[in-house]
Formats: C-alpha cells, structure tokens, sequence
C-alpha cells in the first residue's frame, strides 16, 4: 500500500478516524517516529481510535502503517542516524531531505526559473506572512520586478488589480490555512496569472487553484511547529534563480551592498554613533 492508497481509504473512514488521517496526510514524514499515544494526542483523538483506524486501513499494527511513511519519506535506505539523535533533530533531517529531493529538483529549477523571468507578486497570511517577506526581500536584492502582497486582505486585492496575466503570484499558506490565501489566489486566477503554491498537504485548498504546487514538510514540535523546511526552499530557490543569470546576479547583489553601505543600513565597527558624536561636539574646545 501507498500514501494514494491510503488517502482514498481514509475518506471512507469514520469521522474521528478520518481526524487521525488528516494529521497523517499533513504531517507524513513525522509518522515513522511517533508513537501511537503520540500520534493520538497529537491528532486529538484516544489511542484506540488510532488502532481502529489501522484496522480500517487494513494494517496489521502501527508498525506497517511507519513501514509505508519510512518508505516514502525516508527512502528504501534511511540515513544513518547517532544513538544521540533526538526526535526533533531526526524530524529536522527528513524536512531538509524533502527539499533537496532528486525528484523535486527539476520542479523547483522550473519554478526559480519562472520567478527570475518574470514580474513576480509574493504573497502569505498570518503565519506564513514571514515566508513571504523573507522571499521578496531575498528577491529584492538581485531583481527589481518583485513586489510583497500587503498582509491586509483589502489591500492585498487593490494590489493584484495591478497585476497582468504575464506576472506570476507565489503564495505561502499552511495548516491551519489562512482564508485571505485562497481568497488572493482565486482573484489571480481570474486575472490569468500563474499561480505556484507552497503549502504543506496535497490537501491544502490552494493546489486546486495553483498551476504548480511545491508541498513541503511542517514539523510539529511539541509546543510549535517548525518552518525550516520552508525558509530552505526558499533559499534553494534563491540560489537557483542566481545561477541561471550568474553575471547578473552578482552585479545586482554588489549594487545592493553597495546601497545599504551608502545609507549605513547596516552596522559596522566604522559606523559612528550620531549621539556620541553630538556629545563629543559638545565636549570639544
């Protein structure tokens, strides 16, 4: 059995049942290292309705349910891991592993390709608002055709009235999704621009309106869940538009340094403090 397989089963399930599967669909590459009473208190539920749901999926035991997650998210062969290794640093490895997975990479060389040829619209709500801020800002650097959505609702719509069918809108939701997300996207949808969604499930309501989706690993901690997944792909996106246009690229970063050393936007040991230098004026003879 797969993960298709398994989702098509789930929806046939009981409704707290399907609670449990959900939190599978979404949070797959934390399976292969939680417990049942992990996974239940996790997905709200007891413990006996995550073995009930085994047996609606027609496993044997939870061991052949983290049988089929390892394989899909960790590969035929896991990495080698330290007796040391802790649960939040083994879920760490597997989220960085999905975004430099030889199947994704020609996907993801596809979608820097599209953001660095074309005006680019970025956009994220609530949480995912950070996600958004650090792309653009990223791409702000080295392109001059990249433009934040405004985290308001209202002005994220006159924004895209600006757009045209040849921009291209990036837009970050994750669990629990943001409403103003799937309104935003559904309005570039109907101005014809392409769409790429990164999300966190084949479940999220964005992937029916994205022409490409990118679903990354979020891990939940025990008190918050972790986005480094994200800000990898980010990065690796980044990194990749660069090396398409490298003369380009390097040029429009000198610029940018060279910029912020000019309006001292950033700190440096020659950097004077203008306070300490209106009390020396006032100290000098």
């Amino acid at each position: 059995m797969n993960i298709h397989a398994i989702k098509a089963k789930i929806e046939s399930c009981p409704p707290t049942q399907q609670r449990v599967g959900r939190y599978l669909l979404r949070h797959g590459a934390e399976i292969p290292f939680l417990s049942v009473r992990a996974l239940a208190a996790r997905s709200g539920v007891t413990p006996s309705t995550v073995m009930r749901l085994m047996k609606s999926l027609r496993f044997d035991g939870y061991g052949d349910l983290q049988t089929v997650f390892r394989r899909e998210y960790l590969g035929p062969s896991e990495a080698i891991t330290t007796a040391k290794e802790n649960e939040h640093e083994r879920s760490f490895r597997v989220a960085l592993a999905s975004v430099f997975a030889p199947e994704k990479r020609e996907q993801l060389d596809r979608i820097a390709r599209l953001i660095f040829e074309s005006p680019c619209h970025v956009a994220g709500f609530r949480s995912a608002y950070s996600l958004s801020h650090y792309l653009a800002y990223l791409l702000n650097m080295i392109q001059h055709n990249v433009f934040l959505v405004p985290n308001s609702e209202s002005a994220a719509y006159d924004h895209l009235m600006l757009a045209r069918p040849d921009h291209v809108l990036v837009v970050f939701s994750t669990h629990p999704y943001a409403s103003q997300s799937i309104k935003v996207a559904r309005l570039a949808k109907e101005s014809d621009l392409r769409i790429i969604a990164v999300t966190d499930s084949s479940e999220s309501p964005l992937c029916a309106l994205a022409h490409e989706v990118v679903v990354m690993d979020q891990i939940l901690m025990d008190y918050i869940p972790s986005r480094i997944s994200f800000f990898a792909l980010i990065e690796y996106l980044v990194e990749s538009g660069c090396s398409l246009q490298d003369r380009k690229s390097r040029r429009e970063l000198k610029q940018f340094r060279h910029q912020m050393e000019k309006l001292s936007g950033y700190w440096s040991p020659e950097s004077s403090d203008p306070f300490v230098d209106r009390e020396q004026e006032g100290l000098s003879p």
